[in-house]
């Protein structure tokens, strides 16, 4: 077995164990999530009039409340938009007055009130969620360096390895800069969770509960920071590995 085998095994190895227990907390956090989604609040107005609220006591009247549209809520979800200065909730958010959508909309709120501070990185967090998609453009560039290489020297060689090389940069990229605006993401779930506490709607064993969700929503994004990235590697090398072991076999 070559070292460049064994590398391949010990970083897929290594990178299993990360995922399983990567999965435990996403499990833990989405089940909180969840739980808190069918956990409806004694409150008189449905999310989006609340939001509004929310705004006003602020001094952010000049940023609008707006119904996401179809294929925002499908594929974007609850978005607060620096350029217009519009926080887009989906209907379901807007409408039903749960714990979670009433912590979405305060984290928005939030977002809107360091976009109004000046904090820097606002806009940099906004790009985020495009990219996030980055890696999965790994495959198919691996895919077409070889097909290239193939085509123009019939064997596997440079081509091949540049478009992997470039693949790896789309793959390890998004994970630097998820980490570079976590901490604006952080201070939004701080600003939001100071916000919904300070509204007087929860009883104490809802505060501790709500606590408990903000918290979740940080382990999320540190676990998804490192599945969107990573995964995507684990499954190339994955792949890789077995085709170098069965080959090792049929020798």
């Amino acid at each position: 077995m070559s070292g460049v085998t064994i590398a391949i095994l010990v970083v897929v190895g290594v990178l299993f164990l990360v995922f399983l227990v990567a999965s435990g907390v996403r499990s833990y956090a989405n089940r909180i999530t969840r739980w808190f989604n069918w956990k409806k609040l004694a409150i008189d107005k449905p999310v989006s009039e609340y939001t509004r609220l929310l705004l006003d006591e602020n001094g952010l009247e000049d940023v609008e409340v707006v119904r996401a549209k179809w294929y925002n809520t499908l594929f974007i979800g609850n978005t607060y938009k620096v350029k217009t200065k519009t926080i887009r909730l989906s209907w379901l958010t807007g409408r039903r007055p749960t714990a979670t959508h009433l912590a979405s909309a305060c984290r928005l709120v939030g977002l809107a009130k360091m976009h109004a501070e000046g904090v820097k990185g606002v806009r940099a967090l906004q790009a985020n969620r495009w990219i996030q998609g980055f890696p999965i453009l790994m495959l198919p560039l691996i895919i077409i360096g070889l097909i290239v290489d193939l085509i123009a020297t019939e064997s596997i060689g440079m081509i091949s390895l540049v478009f992997a090389i470039i693949g790896f940069v789309f793959t390890l990229f998004p994970f630097i800069y998820a980490i570079a605006v976590g901490k604006v993401e952080f201070r939004a779930l701080n600003e939001g969770q100071e916000i919904i506490l300070n509204m007087g709607l929860l009883d104490e064993s809802e505060e501790k509960k709500m606590k408990k969700l903000f918290s979740a929503w940080k382990h999320l994004y540190r676990i998804n920071t490192i599945f969107n990235s990573f995964e995507i590697i684990y499954f190339v090398l994955y792949g890789i590995l077995s085709v170098v072991v069965k080959g090792v076999f049929k020798r």
